[in-house]
C-alpha cells in the first residue's frame, strides 16, 4: 500500500471516529450529514473515473428517498427492506435507460442527465399522490434494525459509517485490478478496450447501475434520518455539490469524495457567524482550493510521495 493510501486511511479514520469523542448531538448531526453526502459524491465518482459526467445523480437519490419513505410509511416495510428497496430501484432504472443514453458521451451525456434529474424533481412536485407535491413527505418513520430503534444519532451515525464503509469496499473492488483496468480503460482509450473483445457499452452501465444504487442508497438514509423530504433536496444542485466534493477531494482517488465531503460540508457552519457573507466565503474557500489545489486534496499527497 502506497504512503499516501495509509495517510488518507488514518485521516478519515481518525474523523470518523471524531464524534465518539467530543460528543455532542450537533457533532453527530454534521458527521451525519458527511456520510450521507459522501454517498452521493461516491456514486458520482464512480462516473466521472470512467469519463462520463452524471447530472442525475440526486434524481436518482430522490427515488431511494421516496421509495423507502414511501414503502415503510405506507406499505409498512421494515427499515431493512425499505433500503434495499432504494438501492433496488433506482439501479433498475438506470439499467433500463443505460442502454440508450450511455450510447452518448461528453457533454451531451452531461445536458441529457440534467434533463432526467429535472425530469425526476417535476414528477415528485406534480404528483401529489403520493409524493406530496412542493410539500413533500412527513412523518417518515424512524429506522431501526431487527426491532431495535436507531433513535439516537450516535447509532445512526454508526450505522451510516457501516453503509459509507460497504460502499468504499464496492468502488474498491470495481476500480481496482482487472476491472479497474476495464474501467480506466473506458476513460482514456475506449476503442483499445473494444478491441480486446470487451463489452465497453455494457461495463459503462454496469458502473452506471452501481452509481443509481449507490445515490439510492444515500436517499433512503437522508429520509429516514431527516423524517422530512420534498422535492428541492434533489435537484441539480445536489449534484454539482457532489461534483464540487470530488474535485476538492480529488477525482483521482477513491478517498477525494470522502475528503471533500468532510472539508465541505461543515463549511457553511464555520461562517455562519458572518451570515451576511456566507455564501461570498464560501464560494471564496472553493475558489482558492480549486485554483492552487487542481488535483484536489489527494493530489496534493501523491506531489508529495
Amino acid at each position: 500500500m502506497r504512503k499516501s493510501h495509509i495517510i488518507l486511511a488514518v485521516f478519515i479514520a481518525v474523523v470518523a471516529l471524531c464524534p465518539f469523542f467530543l460528543g455532542g448531538r450537533f457533532t453527530y448531526h454534521i458527521a451525519i450529514l458527511i456520510g450521507i453526502k459522501a454517498l452521493l459524491a461516491l456514486s458520482l465518482h464512480l462516473m466521472l473515473r470512467i469519463g462520463q459526467l452524471s447530472l442525475v445523480q440526486a434524481g436518482f437519490m430522490g427515488m431511494g428517498a421516496y421509495a423507502s419513505a414511501l414503502l415503510t410509511q405506507d406499505v409498512g416495510f421494515p427499515f431493512l427492506l425499505g433500503l434495499a428497496s432504494a438501492i433496488v430501484i433506482p439501479a433498475a432504472i438506470a439499467y433500463l435507460i443505460g442502454t440508450v443514453i450511455l450510447k452518448v458521451r461528453g457533454v451531451h451525456f452531461a445536458l441529457l442527465t440534467f434533463v432526467m434529474g429535472e425530469a425526476i424533481v417535476l414528477i415528485f412536485v406534480e404528483f401529489v399522490f403520493p409524493f406530496g407535491g412542493n410539500n413533500g413527505l412527513m412523518s417518515i418513520p424512524a429506522p431501526s434494525i431487527f426491532g431495535l430503534p436507531l433513535h439516537s444519532r450516535e447509532s445512526f451515525y454508526v450505522f451510516v459509517l457501516v453503509i459509507v464503509g460497504i460502499a468504499l469496499l464496492v468502488l474498491r473492488g470495481m476500480l481496482h485490478g482487472q476491472p479497474g483496468r476495464i474501467l480506466d480503460g473506458l476513460d482514456k482509450n475506449e476503442p483499445l478496450v473494444q478491441s480486446l473483445g470487451i463489452d465497453a457499452l455494457g461495463w459503462r452501465r454496469f458502473v452506471f447501475v452501481v452509481s443509481a444504487g449507490i445515490a439510492g442508497a444515500s436517499g433512503s438514509l437522508y429520509a429516514h434520518y431527516m423524517s422530512y423530504i420534498s422535492p428541492e433536496a434533489f435537484n441539480v444542485t445536489a449534484t454539482i455539490n457532489a461534483l464540487v466534493m470530488n474535485v476538492v477531494g480529488g477525482v483521482a482517488a477513491i478517498a477525494g469524495p470522502i475528503i471533500g465531503a468532510i472539508i465541505l460540508v461543515p463549511l457553511p457552519e464555520l461562517f455562519r457567524s458572518a451570515i451576511t457573507y456566507q455564501q461570498l466565503l464560501y464560494g471564496v474557500s472553493l475558489l482558492l482550493l480549486m485554483l492552487f489545489l487542481p488535483q484536489g486534496l489527494t493530489g496534493l499527497l501523491r506531489r508529495k510521495k
